[in-house]
């Protein structure tokens, strides 16, 4: 082997530097492009899905927390039914914002104790010509148990409201009065499918304007009643006549509102029992008699609620179709930023080292302070003083002498020494200082060397 080649050789990418403070390994690049496309990808992803749970709320909360609503399993809950009509053939849906009173199909609400009439009626007014509404009370107080261990959103059953608890929530609705039985027993009779039996500690209510559908065996009250508000209910009709007769005040165009009183009529213990499952079933075809929309249980009242934002219209449509757009340019930008064109531009060095670098760094500061052509004479001088040492005239020999000798070498560029002098001695310019030194230069360079 050729001991140059083999001298050559120890020189070439060295994998490790011996220092100092030790071995050192050299890479050039610390981290793969696969590793850095893996990262970049994994966050840009947990930043998208970031800005879509933020937006989204309590959208994505479980419904399994032991209440009173369509998504709960507990045995108050409405999960039961809910399984009950996907299965025979309804579409069910959930709504967590305000958007579902505006849907068509029939909206069942089981609002809690706290809520508010005001809003209750608000739903309803807005629903008038848009869907039937379904109201379900609440009926049981639940508690967690202490000594067994349930089911993730199991509940214990307590005692039931006192309907003075429940009845304020109907104050803005109608003029009703809820009423709660101790003990009940018999069949109670209905006007949408015959008889179901009547549950334990039975709830009703009554009322000038409450059309009973399913009549309380004992007090004649309503376990489940439709609201007489001037619409034309006929499936619904068969119990108790409407007290509207005024041709005026009836409108044809209105959706039904029910009240059910009785929540164990639809609730999860009330599935259980296979006559009572039927007639939830027939209650609820009858109230979205004449709709074609999907059933929609109601999730805002429950605490389950979703406010929209400016992040929440972001991830629907139309808005959507927009953010997948800024997604895929995001995309588009930082798959060019990992594809470099051309190889990498090294930066230069501030200052450099040396005596280039005085030079340079002094000729940059007079650059940048405008004084440019303070440099003239004395670069105009210190060209003729090397010359004259050059041809060896003395120093003492006056200038105007010196410039007749150089001009005698003859002409550079069309020009003699003192003509090239004398414009460079005139120029105020920047790039008539530089074109006045560089023709003075040449002439140096082509006569003296």
């Amino acid at each position: 082997m050729d001991p140059l080649a083999g001298r050559l050789s120890q020189f070439r990418a060295p994998k490790k530097l011996e220092g100092r403070y030790g071995t050192m390994s050299v890479q050039a690049n610390p981290f793969k492009r696969s590793t850095i496309l893996i990262m970049f990808a994994i966050g840009f992803a947990a930043f998208v899905a970031l800005l879509y749970g933020l937006g989204a709320g309590n959208q994505f909360t479980s419904g399994k927390n032991g209440q009173a609503h369509g998504a709960s399993n507990s045995i108050v809950g409405y999960k039961a039914l809910a399984n009950l009509l996907e299965k025979t053939g309804s579409p069910v849906t959930y709504s967590r914002t305000q958007a579902g009173i505006e849907k068509p199909g029939l909206l069942i609400l089981t609002p809690a104790v706290a809520s508010q009439s005001a809003d209750l009626d608000q739903v309803v007014q807005d629903r008038a010509y848009v869907g039937p509404t379904m109201i379900i009370l609440p009926k049981w107080q639940v508690t967690q148990s202490q000594t067994l261990t349930l089911k993730k959103g199991w509940v214990v059953r307590t005692e039931p409201w006192d309907g003075e608890a429940v009845g304020p929530m109907l104050d803005d609705i109608a003029d009703t009065k809820v009423t709660r039985s101790k003990e009940a027993k018999g069949i109670a009779s209905s006007a949408v499918g015959g008889t179901v039996k009547t549950p334990d500690s039975p709830v009703t209510i009554s009322g000038d304007f409450i059309r009973n559908i399913v009549r309380d065996p004992r007090s004649g009250d309503a376990l489940v009643a439709y609201l007489d508000d001037g619409g034309v209910y006929a499936q619904l009709d068969g119990l108790d006549p409407s007290v509207i007769t005024d041709e005026a005040e009836i409108d044809a165009d209105f959706f039904p509102v029910v009240i059910v009183a009785d929540a164990d009529l639809m609730n999860n213990f009330g599935m259980a029992d296979k006559q009572t499952a039927e007639h939830a079933l027939a209650l609820i075809e009858a109230a979205a008699a004449g709709t074609d929309g999907e059933i929609m249980f109601d999730l805002t009242f429950n605490g389950l609620g979703s406010p929209r934002n400016l992040l929440t219209l972001a991830f629907e449509p139309p808005f959507l179709s927009a953010t997948i757009c800024l997604i895929v340019a995001s995309l588009a930008a930082a798959w060019m930023a990992f594809n470099r064109f051309g190889p990498p531009v090294r930066a230069q060095r501030s200052i450099d080292f040396g005596k280039t670098a005085l030079v340079n760094n002094s000729a940059g500061f007079i650059r940048r302070m405008g004084r440019s052509y303070l440099v003239v004479d004395p670069y105009a001088e210190r060209i003729r003083s090397e010359a004259a040492l050059a041809l060896a005239i003395p120093a003492y020999t006056p200038d105007r002498e010196i410039n007749a000798r150089l001009d005698a070498l003859g002409e550079s560029g069309g020009n003699r020494f003192s003509a090239l002098f004398h414009n460079l001695s005139r120029a105020q310019k920047p790039h008539e200082i530089a074109e006045g030194a560089a023709a003075l230069h040449a002439w140096k360079k082509e006569k003296i060397g």
